[in-house]
């Protein structure tokens, strides 16, 4: 009886754990993730969001990032470490120069259009 309360406490540990991330991305108003086996996560992100969000993929795709073969995880991070909105630092990787002349106050996403890079008016 004791070998298996061992075995069912990390269970139940790794459950509530999944429940409080749900709930906590829930309420900071962030899509969850569907759950996927460690082979699915190996699978380039826009293979299921050419079905799943396609407008965004299309945006992705027609964009200079898309044409350049920038990928989802360059920007948003890996599936473990995965950001809806990437950060200033995020950007300034590759757009150091472009970063410098902008308004530090400012995120990339209030001059420019996520996923199709064009500049709002």
């Amino acid at each position: 009886m004791k070998k298996l309360r061992r075995l069912e406490k990390p269970g139940l540990l790794l459950a509530i754990l999944t429940v409080l991330l749900a709930v906590s991305a829930i309420a900071a108003d962030r899509p969850v993730h569907p759950r996927l086996s460690a082979q699915e996560m190996l699978i380039d992100c826009a293979e299921c969001h050419k079905t799943v969000t396609p407008d965004v993929e299309k945006e992705w795709f027609n964009s200079l990032h898309g044409i350049a073969m920038v990928k989802c995880y360059q920007c948003h991070g890996t599936f473990e470490t995965f950001a809806v909105t990437p950060s200033r630092e995020t950007c300034a990787v590759c757009h150091r120069d472009m970063m410098k002349k902008c308004s530090q106050e400012k995120s990339c996403w209030e001059c420019h259009a996520p996923h199709t890079f064009t500049a709002k008016k």
